[in-house]
């Protein structure tokens, strides 16, 4: 089957954030309220602010301040038409955010600020924080009011992959593309080691067989850097309302030189992004592997967990010191690959769904899913150049998730 991602039950809800907030009932918690205000947290009074980013900013919005609905003010009218003024400050934000509006009489608006995220200011962080919201409202004619909200900001590689509040099941497992970033620096020092494998790197792969050629220099790049795979449990919250899972940044991948098989799967297809290979991640209950197409829609499968696997050589050699270990370690991932894909692949339907899903990269960036790279290291809203292989498919459903309690390894 060409590796799609899976179309989701009409129960599970598997669209782009901004739809999903704007267009269907998701998990929050009234934070706040009066009479006439209130303040809503979504999901469940957490702040993800890789929702945020993995979007660009709307041109335009139903409702006023151009934000998907993470944080959202409800405010109220009486008998006079009022001008609104709304600001929020915490922790973590660039700049603060501000909407304003015209209220008329009688009428509710919602005001769904956008979140201006300080990247650096979430990359250092190494556990979800507690700290402030402070929401300022100013409505002409009105005393100003001013409410502290407790939240909890999670770090950048904090995932949320599935909500689970009563019967309603979201799937956001597409956020997982957005931690395939072609654009991060580490990608291009990869693309430079994998030149001197294969001296025809920077040609375009026109056939299956230079598609594999490039496939394999990526992944001796990996192996003489000393990438290793690292077994370990991701999972940072397993329900019963939340599920999210670490997935490390390609920077720190690179620099510990150890990787899950989340972890490598992201990094591969990140690489594969950039030259033009369309990849996809498979997600299977508590694995992930990668995967690309080539020439003709023909799928290989890569397992991760073969990465940098020391050779049974007796003179102890490593892959990373002979290139015919790495082809050797590359061919035995391909197989592995392949083998536990005749082993899963009847399971990519609804009836399994969503424990099994392909995140096809192509179709997240179809759908609006960016990298995090694109809005740059200074929270900045330059979008990253378009990559080859990643054309729009407006008839493809939208990435999906997995809602696995055991989470990747």
């Amino acid at each position: 089957m060409p590796p799609l991602a899976t179309r989701s039950p009409m129960h599970r809800k598997s669209l782009p954030l901004a739809a999903l907030l704007l267009g269907v009932a998701f998990s929050f918690r009234l934070i706040a309220a009066a009479p006439d205000w209130s303040v809503e947290i979504t999901p469940d009074g957490e702040l993800f602010p890789v929702l945020d980013l993995s979007q660009m900013p709307p041109k335009s919005a139903p409702e006023p301040g151009g934000g998907n609905g993470l944080v959202m003010v409800r405010v109220g009218g009486d008998g006079a038409r009022r001008h609104l003024r709304l600001e929020i400050t915490t922790p973590g934000l660039r700049e603060p955010a501000i909407v304003e509006a015209e209220l008329e009489r009688g009428k509710t608006l919602e005001l769904r600020p956008r979140l201006d995220w300080d990247i650096p200011y979430l990359r250092a962080l190494k556990a979800p924080t507690h700290q402030v919201l402070r929401i300022t409202l100013e409505r002409s004619g009105v005393a100003t009011e001013v409410r502290d909200v407790d939240v909890r900001v999670h770090p950048l590689d904090d995932a949320l992959y599935y909500v689970r509040e009563g019967k309603d099941r979201i799937d956001l497992g597409w956020v997982f593309a957005a931690y395939v970033n072609p654009e991060d620096p580490i990608v291009e020092e990869i693309v430079a080691t994998a030149r001197e494998f294969d001296a025809d790197f920077d040609q375009p792969a026109d056939s299956a067989e230079a598609t594999l050629r490039k496939a394999h220099a990526v992944w001796a790049a990996l192996t003489r850097h000393g990438l290793r795979y690292a077994a370990g449990d991701p999972a940072l919250s397993r329900g019963p309302v939340l599920y999210s899972q670490r997935v490390r940044l390609l920077a720190d991948v690179w620099k510990e030189r150890r990787a899950n098989c989340l972890d490598g799967s992201v990094l591969i297809a990140s690489v594969l992004e950039r030259i033009g290979i369309p990849a996809f991640i498979v997600l299977v209950p508590g694995h992930a592997f990668v995967g690309y197409r080539s020439e003709g829609e023909q799928m290989e499968l890569l397992e991760t967990t073969v990465l940098g696997a020391r050779t049974d050589a007796e003179d102890g050699r490593s892959p990373a010191a002979d290139d015919a270990a790495i082809a050797a370690n590359f061919e035995a991932a391909r197989s592995a690959g392949r083998a536990r894909w005749r082993r899963v692949s009847a399971r990519f339907d609804r009836r399994h769904a969503p424990d099994y899903a392909l995140i096809d990269i192509g179709i997240a960036r179809s759908y609006g899913i960016i990298p995090l790279g694109a809005h740059g290291e200074d929270g900045g809203e330059e979008r990253a150049s378009p990559t080859a292989g990643a054309s729009p498919a407006a008839d493809a459903a939208p990435a999906a998730g997995s809602s696995r309690k055991s989470s990747s390894q």
